[in-house]
């Protein structure tokens, strides 16, 4: 659809001749999570922004860019306050959404439009954008994405994640300190039947789309049993190291920033989750690791298709 809209748009402000250019540059960006809206599925809904290749431009949608938004939910997404209705009279169980700097006064300041689905911070969103305008639309060099997966392998009970390298250029992969988030945000898939790329509902338990475009049935496929979160280390300037202590080794696909926000593992309070607080981006541009999922067979990453991961 993404690849559709493109396309047709273009088609659109080309039809007189002489005016808009038919491959004119054509910027985007990804959702972000804003409260659960579109549940678990929302890394599948990023992933159809892309044409299924995780990042852009590609071969299917060409002189494109985007900005990630899968980190810039708003900080106070968490809707504990807001469904408890804490900003009126006092009530218990309150207590953490008050104060100078807490849920209520940030309300007060600044009123979330059509309630806690519409992300209020707009100014990173646009810095990314510009950033990757001015190597795809203007073509300055610069880096305009950040991270992106180019393959993985499984040794010694630990699987060594890449990156891709041109699109890294000179910058390198950081994982920041994520022990205030309480997960890594990369998680690992201990039951090789669960693969799903895409559930259906708010309940998780069906598959509508196996990473092939078929069903998969019905089953546990988003229990935390079922993926697991794990720790992460830096094992090189473009790749990681994850330990599969947590699985006892065993691993069947890995994904990251698949669902949820950055800081929806912690305990549900009112507290801010800062923005931008995922832990993998590049050193150098402070860009987001694009979100990514895929199965491991034989040792080794296998994307999704049109997507390729085989360094």
């Amino acid at each position: 659809m993404a690849q559709k809209l493109v396309s047709t748009w273009r088609q659109m402000w080309s039809l007189e001749a002489e005016t808009t250019d038919p491959l004119a540059p054509f910027g985007f960006v990804t959702l972000a999570p804003s409260g659960g809206e579109g549940g678990r599925s929302m890394g599948a809904m990023r992933w159809a922004q892309t044409a299924n290749y995780g990042v852009a431009p590609n071969p299917a949608m060409p002189r494109t860019f985007m900005a990630q938004a899968f980190d810039l939910d708003d900080p106070f997404s968490n809707i504990t306050c807001y469904r408890k209705g804490c900003c009126g009279a006092a009530k218990k169980g309150c207590e953490s959404c008050l104060g100078p700097n807490g849920y209520c006064a940030n309300l007060t300041a600044t009123n979330f439009y059509m309630g806690p689905i519409h992300p209020r911070d707009k100014k990173t969103v646009g810095d990314r954008l510009a950033m990757a305008a001015v190597s795809v639309a203007y073509g300055k060099g610069t880096v305009f994405t950040g991270p992106t997966l180019s393959g993985c392998h499984v040794a010694n009970g630990k699987i060594v994640v890449e990156f891709n390298r041109s699109l890294l250029g000179s910058d390198h992969v950081l994982v920041s300190d994520y022990k205030a988030l309480a997960s890594s945000r990369l998680e690992v898939l201990t039951n090789k039947s669960l693969f799903c790329l895409q559930t259906s509902g708010r309940e998780d338990t069906e598959c509508i789309d196996d990473g092939t475009g078929r069903p998969a049935g019905h089953g546990a496929f988003e229990d935390e049993k079922t993926w697991v979160s794990v720790d992460v280390q830096q094992a090189s300037p473009t790749s990681l190291s994850v330990d599969l202590s947590k699985t006892q080794g065993v691993a069947f696909g890995i994904r990251y920033a698949w669902t949820g926000d950055c800081c929806d593992k912690r305990p549900a309070t009112g507290a801010a989750c800062p923005i931008a607080s995922c832990p993998l981006m590049g050193q150098q541009s402070q860009l987001p690791a694009n979100p990514f999922i895929a199965r491991i067979e034989n040792g080794r990453c296998q994307c999704v298709a049109p997507q390729k991961c085989d360094e």
